[in-house]
């Protein structure tokens, strides 16, 4: 299976969801969100977010939630990402990939109390792996970072799931996805 060919087909069918069901759906998978994370025995106490691209879906509405201390991503380079407090007085400049970034805030770290990782996807499966833009920046950053993260929850569009993605030794898969007609518990290939 070509990743390449893999990312084209799903970027083509999440971009031709008109701008009405992209709202719809993406206010459907945000409270599906928050229900989920509301029925966690031990909560996480911090969320990494990061901001949306407009044919993803919409996370601005997390920005609203201060039940979490939040967090986004700044990605230096492909190999460098790294996440900043988030506050009533944070600054957003647009980053290296076109994202909305945070131009301060502290930086989070392990020992911050327990955290849960939402990331973005371009298609994923049902195993928990994900494709992402091809610039592999959500996978150094786990490959150093992974025993400090509870869980890491996709945030997709149903059109993006496929049947299997390719997937390496070193590509670490979700927990859940969350789409806007389920919460997908991702479960390991036997």
């Amino acid at each position: 299976m070509n990743k390449a060919l893999l990312r084209t087909s799903a970027l083509k069918q999440r971009k031709a969801l008109t701008s009405a069901l992209r709202k719809t759906y993406s206010e459907s998978i945000m409270a599906s969100l928050f229900a989920y994370l509301a029925t966690e025995k031990k909560p996480s106490q911090n969320l990494l977010i990061y901001r949306s691209l407009p044919s993803e879906v919409a996370t601005d509405t997390l920005l609203e939630h201060n039940e979490y201390r939040l967090f986004s991503s700044v990605t230096h380079h492909h190999e460098h990402m790294e996440w900043h407090a988030l506050s009533d007085a944070t600054q957003w400049q647009v980053g290296l990939f076109g994202i909305q970034e945070p131009t301060g805030g502290l930086l989070w770290d392990g020992s911050q109390g327990t955290t849960t990782l939402l990331c973005p996807l371009t298609a994923f499966d049902r195993q928990g792996n994900r494709l992402g833009m091809g610039k592999g920046c959500f996978d150094f950053w786990l490959a150093q970072h992974r025993m400090h993260i509870k869980q890491i929850i996709g945030l997709a569009f149903s059109c993006q799931e496929i049947a299997q993605v390719p997937f390496e030794s070193h590509d670490v898969p979700m927990h859940y996805v969350i789409t806007e007609k389920e919460v997908i518990a991702c479960t390991k290939p036997a």
